[in-house]
């Protein structure tokens, strides 16, 4: 997963440079103003769930026990490795928004990406072209492996907790429960078959939006109750104000509609 997410992060980064980066008033207004256009909600929420970091962040936890991380080191090591995660999504998520608004794109599913391959072959040279493809497959080869070995971790770790059971990573993953939800992920696509790519994405992705508020509920719950004695461990108050203005943004997001 390293290995393809970091050919993903500087192959779709080079590629926004050299089809050129509008360095407007546009461009900076869009970076420090945060704004949603009229009738584009979804497609934002869409955005913010599919670019990464959110769903298969509910996995993190077991990555966390592989590794043997505890006490404050261990904190230090995840503020670290997340940080640096979540700045290279940003990147990564600019540098898509600037490919795409500079290119007219036509097809749809998985010939956008051809589209876009080409497009950037004819506009600035056909290697940085092949350069998009390649980029564009470590994107979707690294979400498949983080989901295919992660969120069956979720499923037996929750039939586990219903049985009044707990085990570690190791186990959970040589579990039975484990491997029948990674049969699960292998037939459960055939019944959505009949769906248009981009119906399933914007679906999937506005879901794993909503993944955001209730992990911030959840830290500022964490961070309020369950660690009230373990200072060492709670959150800054800056990281909860943080949380609780992510919170904040989803609940006027989806009050908004009723309002006006």
């Amino acid at each position: 997963m390293s290995l393809c997410i970091g050919v993903m992060f500087v192959t779709v980064t080079i590629s926004a440079f050299k089809v050129g980066v509008p360095l407007d008033g546009n461009l900076i207004q869009g970076l420090l103003i945060p704004q949603v256009p009229e009738g584009g909600l979804s497609w934002t929420l869409g955005v913010m769930g599919g670019v990464g970091g959110t769903v298969t962040l509910l996995s993190y936890g077991f990555w966390i026990g592989e590794q043997n991380r505890q006490g404050r080191s261990g904190l230090k090591a995840c503020w670290l490795d997340l940080g640096i995660g979540y700045a290279m999504t940003a990147i990564f998520g600019m540098a898509m928004l600037v490919i795409g608004s500079q290119l007219k794109l036509s097809g749809k599913g998985t010939g956008v990406a051809l589209s876009i391959a080409s497009l950037i072959g004819e506009n600035v040279a056909p290697f940085v072209g092949f350069l998009f493809l390649v980029g564009f497959w470590a994107a979707v080869f690294s979400s498949l492996l983080g989901v295919w070995q992660g969120v069956p971790y979720l499923f037996a770790d929750f039939r586990q907790t219903m049985a009044g059971r707990r085990m570690d990573a190791e186990e959970l993953e040589k579990s039975r429960d484990y491997k029948v939800y990674l049969l699960f992920l292998g037939l459960a696509p055939i019944a959505i078959q009949n769906l248009s790519l981009s119906s399933i994405a914007k679906i999937y992705a506005v879901l794993g939006s909503l993944f955001m508020p209730f992990l911030a509920l959840t830290l500022l719950y964490l961070n309020g109750r369950c660690l009230e004695q373990d200072t060492e461990l709670r959150n800054p108050w800056w990281v909860n104000l943080g949380l609780l203005a992510t919170l904040l943004f989803f609940v006027y997001q989806g009050v908004r509609p009723a309002i006006s």
